[in-house]
């Protein structure tokens, strides 16, 4: 069971995979990265807008045409000046996280896949325009950078956390045009992870439909 992403499958199988699977592999394609940054925050975040000050999770964009033309310069791989920003406010849900009116906010922004540059000031400046007096209540921070995401865990190639760009068919079909995109082309070898169909997500899917494949073919082959 593989839960890699599949240019990782193609380099540890090599010769042992057909043609046809190992070029699908080697082609597939990955999405933007992403930039981490966690702050510790006094009082936490002075939003504007009363509701997002009791949301566990707030999306940091703008208008739509803001975020489309952001979304346009990371696929062109150029940094936008303000990056679409992902804001977690656990601690609303667990106080226990907090110490004292010091509170953890985590973040990550949309980057290009592979930036090397850095994304702090930015993501700081994209939620200062929806939270005036951000800024000032800082104490703390800590980052991981889109280079630091591929160190820490090698399926997020450039950055991608999502293992793989999921555009119409890489979502449907996973990285291959096939009807059963678990199989890598071995008896009882399987991909399982996030470049798999339905994709990312807490619900799991793509393990659960692997391992559904799995025991089929261990169930076929009389061998459980």
């Amino acid at each position: 069971m593989f839960d890699l992403a599949p240019t990782a499958v193609a380099n540890i199988l090599g010769d042992r995979l057909p043609p046809r699977v190992a070029r699908a592999y080697r082609r597939f394609r990955y999405g933007p990265g992403a930039f981490k940054v966690d702050f510790a925050v006094a009082d936490g975040v002075p939003w504007t807008a009363e509701p997002a000050r009791r949301a566990g999770t707030v999306h940091v964009g703008g208008t739509f045409a803001e975020v489309a033309a952001t979304e346009r310069d990371i696929h062109a791989g150029r940094m936008p000046q303000r990056p679409f920003v992902l804001v977690g406010q656990q601690y609303l849900a667990d106080p226990q996280r907090s110490v004292g009116n010091v509170h953890p906010v985590w973040t990550y922004a949309h980057v290009p896949n592979g930036y090397t540059g850095d994304a702090t000031q930015a993501i700081i400046a994209q939620i200062e325009r929806f939270a005036p007096g951000f800024r000032e209540r800082i104490v703390g921070i800590t980052e991981r950078t889109t280079p630091g995401f591929a160190e820490y865990n090698p399926n997020y190639v450039g950055g991608n956390i999502l293992t793989g760009a999921k555009n119409i068919p890489q979502l449907v079909f996973g990285p291959r045009t096939t009807l059963t995109p678990y199989d890598v082309g071995l008896p009882g070898h399987f991909l399982c992870s996030a470049a798999t169909p339905p994709g990312p997500g807490a619900h799991g899917m793509c393990g659960a439909n692997a391992a559904d494949r799995a025991l089929r073919y261990l169930r076929s082959a009389r061998r459980f």
